[in-house]
């Protein structure tokens, strides 16, 4: 099986998930953009991450919510998991709410 299919499934395991493929990509993303910004790129260059950042986010959330699911450790952690998806959605609408 495929990494991609696995992490969809939320066959990786929760910590994994969250914090390296959720939490470490998304500071990847954030540095890329930020450099694309400072070095004063084409501004499809940072339009297209920002694209790809917000697909891949809909991807993760999707895998850390089907990990924690899944999650046979102390369901503490599952639950703080499902809610920081949560809480990353409204802050993206927050956000979008203030122009940001």
């Amino acid at each position: 099986m495929s990494l991609i299919g696995r992490i969809w499934r939320g066959e990786e395991g929760l910590g994994l998930t969250f914090w390296g493929y959720g939490l470490g990509a998304n500071i990847l993303f954030s540095m890329i953009m930020l450099m694309t910004l400072q070095l004063r790129l084409p501004i499809w260059g940072f339009i297209g991450v920002l694209l790809f950042r917000l697909v891949y986010m809909v991807f993760i959330s999707v895998g850390i919510w089907r990990s924690a699911g899944r999650y046979t450790g102390h369901q503490a952690w599952a639950y703080l998991a499902k809610v920081m998806v949560i809480l990353g959605y409204l802050n993206i609408f927050v956000s979008l709410g203030r122009g940001a």
